[in-house]
Order: structure tokens, then sequence, then C-alpha cells
């Protein structure tokens, strides 16, 4: 079955209000449920890779095995309950594959664990191992959003409050599941959007299976010697991925894909941010290119009428400018050390507005009612029935070739006169060659991989370029700001500005050698 539901975390100052609320929503009906489960995976962790989770859990006297495995987008999941026994006194709970034979979740078994149901029934000798545990407390209402609209459907909210165990190691468990029982769908964004208006409750896609492993993981490192300090990182970015697309795929599949990548990428890192990692450095960067993704995509679709999300894109725009200083302050943050090095004054980057450089600000923003709202909406596109006219059924490809292929025209024709273009008009060509490289990326499965491959080296290339200058250009304005109250920023300015000319001839080879590669179509 495919379950429909969004998990999100409740700030610590807002569970109180949470729990009443919950309370006199479901009126006594019913009484607090123990769910006490253990996790499975084999200890290379093969179906944590391939996005999936095995449970048996106690729910109150009632044995469940569940496998679940990631689905379409955020707001859906592939979900397979089983009937499961109570283990004998003093014995440990396996998992019993046998449980999901002529279920849709035995494919998938057979093909992540290379399980054999004839000569391993039970998948015994698949080596599945149990690697952490969850207790949870649920609290549960059931209410009906959207009464006589389209849109109606009753909703379970569930409070969860507990821990999630994994050897000596622990964390604490303080989420709020909104769960799609019967009727449309989109009752679960409308329910969602308004428990993040009145408790400020934000989008959380890390389940606690993908936390559990991560404990585990932890707990494994815990008792070995450290001889990879990336081992033990706390943080763990969501890297961007392209469209997933058949070779016959129609626009409205396409724009769905696309939107569908872009999302993975913005609440995958939201997530992850959300957490408090004690490095933001990757994640950051990645949750503002997701968001400078999306912005693309909708550049790329506007001469359209496919219901694209246009109106959240200003959301997308707040959220991305705000992330502008901190990945500001993070490119730059060598630059006093360079200047003090070419002999002049040892002062720190001058910046316009220190508090927003804290990775406690990228935080506190990926916690915020704004954050999770782009989120919904973007989830609430998804649902919009597809679409049957002609522009929506067309093969994408053709169209999306000659849209790029102006974009890329138009960044050629620039790029042929860089060395007597403005800064103005050479950051607006940034722009536009940053929106073709990442659009080539995410409809990549349409091109020639070695093409694809070359074309994007060499604008990369001159992005970077472009980028150092950009960067440069930023730090010069900053210490000319604090020029003004400090004499000593003035060598600094100097310097930087003196180093313009050399990087305008580095972002004009790299763009004219550009030109000369073919493009991936």
């Amino acid at each position: 079955m495919q379950e429909i539901e969004l998990k999100f975390q409740i700030p610590a100052q807002a569970l109180g209000a949470v729990q009443a609320e919950l309370t006199a929503l479901d009126g006594g009906q019913h009484q607090p449920l123990r769910l006490r489960a253990a996790y499975f995976d084999t200890p290379d962790r093969a179906l944590a890779h391939a996005r999936m989770a095995l449970r048996v859990r106690q729910e109150g006297r009632q044995w469940v095995q569940t496998l679940k495995a990631g689905g379409s987008n955020t707001m859906m999941r592939l979900e397979d309950n089983q009937p499961a026994k109570a283990p004998k006194a003093k014995q440990p709970v396996v998992a019993d594959l046998s449980r999901h034979l002529g279920t849709p979740a035995e494919a998938a078994l057979r093909a992540v664990l290379a399980w054999d149901p004839v000569q391993d029934p039970s998948g015994a000798a698949s080596g599945l191992i149990e690697l952490y545990r969850t207790d949870i407390t649920r609290h549960r209402a059931r209410v009906t959003v959207g009464v006589g609209t389209p849109h109606e459907g009753m909703v379970e909210l569930a409070l969860d409050l507990g821990h999630i165990h994994a050897g000596d190691l622990d964390v604490p468990v303080r989420e709020l599941e909104i769960e799609s029982i019967s009727g449309h769908p989109m009752a679960v964004i409308e329910a969602s959007r308004d428990w993040v208006k009145r408790h400020g409750v934000w989008l959380d896609t890390q389940t606690k299976a993908h936390r559990g492993d991560r404990l585990a993981r932890l707990a494994a490192l815990a008792s070995q010697p450290i001889t990879d300090a990336s081992e033990v990182s706390s943080e763990h970015a969501v890297l961007a991925r392209p469209a997933r697309l058949q070779p016959d795929s129609s626009l409205d599949d396409a724009w769905r894909a696309a939107l569908e990548s872009c999302l993975e990428q913005i609440s995958g890192n939201m997530s992850e941010l959300g957490t408090a990692p004690t490095q933001i450095q990757q994640t950051g960067y990645q949750w503002r290119l997701g968001l400078r993704r999306l912005r693309a995509l909708g550049r790329l679709l506007k001469p359209t009428r496919l219901p694209f999300p246009h109106a959240a894109l200003a959301q997308a725009d707040k959220l991305y400018a705000q992330l502008g200083l901190w990945r500001d302050a993070q490119a730059l943050a060598r630059l006093p050390a360079k200047i003090v090095h070419k002999g002049g004054p040892d002062l720190p980057l001058p910046y316009p507005d220190m508090a927003a450089t804290h990775d406690e600000a990228v935080i506190a923003l990926a916690r915020s009612a704004p954050a999770t709202t782009l989120c919904l909406d973007l989830l609430a596109a998804l649902l919009h029935p597809p679409g049957d006219n002609a522009e929506a059924q067309q093969p994408y490809r053709p169209w999306l070739v000659q849209r790029l292929g102006a974009w890329r025209t138009r960044c050629r024709q620039a790029a042929r006169h860089a060395g007597k273009l403005s800064d103005i008009e050479l950051h607006t060509l940034r722009k536009r060659a940053k929106r073709l490289r990442l659009m080539a990326d995410l409809f990549a499965p349409a091109w020639k991989p070695k093409r694809q491959q070359a074309h994007g080296q060499a604008l990369k290339a001159a992005l970077d370029a472009m980028g150092r200058l950009q960067d440069e250009a930023v730090a010069e304005s900053w210490y000319a700001q604090a020029a003004k109250d400090d004499a000593r920023a003035r060598w600094a300015q100097d310097w930087l500005h003196g180093r313009r000319r050399k990087l305008r001839r580095q972002a004009n080879r790299a763009l004219l050698a550009w030109r000369d590669v073919k493009a991936p179509w």
C-alpha cells in the first residue's frame, strides 16, 4: 500500500500546546499507544542504501512487521504491513521475510537482499541483524479537513514522544505525523499548514529509520579507533540528482520529475540543518543550491501554461537571498589571511551583518515557517492532476532542446565579447550561464553522457572563474564601506581592486574555451 503522510519536528516551547490541542481534538477516543520496534538491516546497510526500512513492532498487544520504501516524493512512501508473532520469553525479536511473500514488498526484498524464498523462506541467510530500537508513546486524533471542498479528507494526527536507542547511545523523539486516512491527499497539506502557522512545527523528511541508522553507525564507531574524521561527521548533505525520466516522457512528466528532484534536495538539507549538526557548510550550500535549481526551473518553464508553482518562487527567492551573506562569508573566509600574507593589515572580514553569517541563523531559517511552507507549496503542485492538453503531452526532449538551445546561444553571444562587458553585464552572464548548467544537469538523462560531461566541465570552469571575480568584488565593497571608519581597510580595498584585471582575463579565457565545446544535445 501507499502511505501518504508528512512528519514535523516540534519546538520545545510548543510541545505543551501541541499536546493540549491534540488531547482536545481526540476527546478521549484513543488511549496513548506504546510502540516498541526493532529495526533490521545487513551489516553493510543494504536496505538503508536502497531507501528502505524493515521493522518488527509491538503495537499495544499486537505485533506487526513492516517494510517501508521511498516513494515518488517527500509525502508518499510505500508500506507493507504484515502480522507478526510475539517473541518467546527472553528470546530476541527476529524478522521473518516470508511474511512478505506474495506482496509488492517481496520483489524489493529479493532485489536488495538477494533473497531466495525457495531456498531460504524466512531470509535467515540474508544477513539481517538488529541495528537499533525505538520506544515511542503515540497520542492520536482524527479530524476531517476541507469539509465540503474537492480536497476534503480525514487525517490522523499522531504525536510521537520517546527515544531511539543504538548501543549505549540514544536520541529523543518529539514528532508530529499527519497521515491521510481517507479522501483527498491535499487534506494532509492543508492540515499541515494549520499546524505550521499556529505552533511553528517544521518539516522533517528524516524518518526514524534514517535517524536510527545514523545512530547505529555512531554507536559502532564509538568502540573503534577513528581513522577518518569524515566517518564521524555530523553533516549529511543531500546532493542534487537528475530528474528521473524515460525517453518517451511527456513535458508534464518532465516538470514533475524535475520538481521532485528539487524538492528532495531542498527538504532533505532543510531537515538535516534543522537537527543542528556541528558542521553545516556542505548542507547549507546544498540547500541554497536546491533553491537555485528550483528558481532556474521556474525560469525554464515560465513560457508554458503548466501548473508549475510559480507563486512559490517568491518565497524561494527570499530564502535564497537570506542565505546569501552566510554563503559569501564561507566563500571568503580565507581572504583575511591571504591579505596578511600579501603584507596587508590583519583585519577580519567587515561583514555588513555579522549575525546573518552565523550557523545558528541558517539553522533557524531551516526551521522557519517560510521554509516549511515553501515545501508544502511544492508538494501541493505535485498533487495537481496530470495535464491532458497538447502542451503537457508533447515529448519533453524537443521542447527542452529548443529552450536550452536559446539560453546557450544567448550566453555564447555574450561570452564572445566578455572582455568588453561591464561588471554588471558579466554578472548577468554568470547568472544566465549558471541557470543553463543547472538545467542541463537536472535533465542529464536526455543527453549523451560524454558530451554532457565535457560541456558541464567547461561551463563549470567558466562559472568558477566568474565566481572568483564576483566574490572578490563583494569583498571589495565590504572593505570600501569599512574604510570610511578604519583607514586600514583601504589597503585591502585597493589590493582587491588591483586583482580585477587578472581575474577578468582568467574568466575571459574560460568563457572562450566553453564556447568551443559542443552542446550536450
